[in-house]
């Protein structure tokens, strides 16, 4: 669970799929997240903010900070750094100042950024609302380490004391190293079912769609799979689709999943992913038509607040 202190604030350092999960969001349709959200609409619907300059850090933990998270990726990759580190803040933000305090002047805050390009990011500012948006962040301080190539390997959000910090960010940090060797010396040919619906359910959840997505069709194709995994994968599949820009492929495999599905609760959620796709094909008319659809056939669902807030925004007049 997510740790608080007296000020409510929360080091959101649960499990991946336990963070995926949680409720009220509809990224709780699939494992790996619906890519169309009300706040994905929300930010769609309206002018995007304007961007806010990321502020100059004075090289707190001698480290070289970039200026956009861009350049963080580009010199990452050129430095061969496994790691971008990005710290998001906003103004007036009372913890946020509190945690540069605690973290800036350690030692051990340098040697954390040894193998890192670290980034601040105003959480206001059109790219700290893209970066939000993508990891599900709604909270400052909040602290993001993602490969160059955006694999996420920790998140937390809030900040309790310095020492939880550091616990927790070499922990998952371990975790992850461990993962990412485990997934470079796998052949996605000659994996078992359970293993490729294993690794490819984890690379979903931390925003790798583009690794996940062969590791998912393997589930389809090996001979060890049940019904139940193929049809897990098939979920997972069609978001690492839409997730890659390929709403076409997304909703060939949700129909696949919805003509061979017997499981009622599958289907409503295959049904409700399917309805979404339009979003992000920019056709909200057809997205709008699609999840009124929905609450028709499904009126007791478990998704109907969500579903209801996303029509209700797209009912909204739209800025020209």
């Amino acid at each position: 669970m997510g740790l608080t202190n007296g000020a409510g604030i929360r080091s959101d350092t649960r499990p991946f799929d336990e963070r995926m999960r949680r409720p009220g969001s509809l990224r709780t349709v699939f494992a790996s997240g619906v890519l169309v959200t009300a706040g994905a609409l929300a930010v769609s619907a309206q002018p995007a903010p304007p961007a806010t300059p990321t502020p100059l850090v004075r090289s707190p933990g001698n480290a070289d900070w970039a200026v956009s998270v861009e350049e963080a990726r580009k010199r990452a990759s050129a430095e061969q750094k496994p790691f971008v580190f990005v710290e998001f803040d906003r103004q007036g933000c009372g913890n946020c100042t509190r945690m540069d305090q605690l973290l800036y002047p350690a030692f051990d805050f340098e040697a954390l950024l040894v193998p890192m390009v670290p980034i601040k990011v105003d959480l206001d500012s059109a790219e700290g609302q893209a970066l939000a948006l993508r990891y599900e962040i709604d909270d400052a301080p909040s602290v993001l380490v993602v490969t160059p190539q955006g694999r996420l390997a920790f998140l937390m959000q809030g900040f309790q004391n310095a020492p939880d910090f550091y616990s927790h960010i070499h922990e998952q940090l371990d975790a992850y190293r461990r993962f990412a060797r485990k997934v470079d010396g796998q052949d996605v040919a000659k994996l078992t079912a359970p293993e490729a619906l294993a690794t490819g359910r984890e690379l979903s959840q931390r925003h790798d769609p583009a690794a996940a997505l062969p590791r998912l069709q393997r589930v389809e194709r090996a001979p060890d799979g049940t019904e139940a995994m193929r049809e897990e994968a098939l979920e997972l599949e069609a978001a690492a689709e839409l997730d890659l820009g390929n709403s076409a492929a997304a909703q060939r495999t949700i129909q696949k999943l919805i003509s061979s599905s017997k499981d009622p609760a599958r289907q409503e959620r295959a049904e409700l992913f399917l309805a979404q796709i339009p979003l992000a094909a920019n056709n909200p008319a057809e997205a709008l038509k699609r999840l009124q659809e929905f609450r028709k056939a499904y009126p007791q669902s478990a998704y109907a607040a969500q579903v209801d807030a996303i029509i209700q925004k797209l009912q909204e007049p739209r800025p020209h």
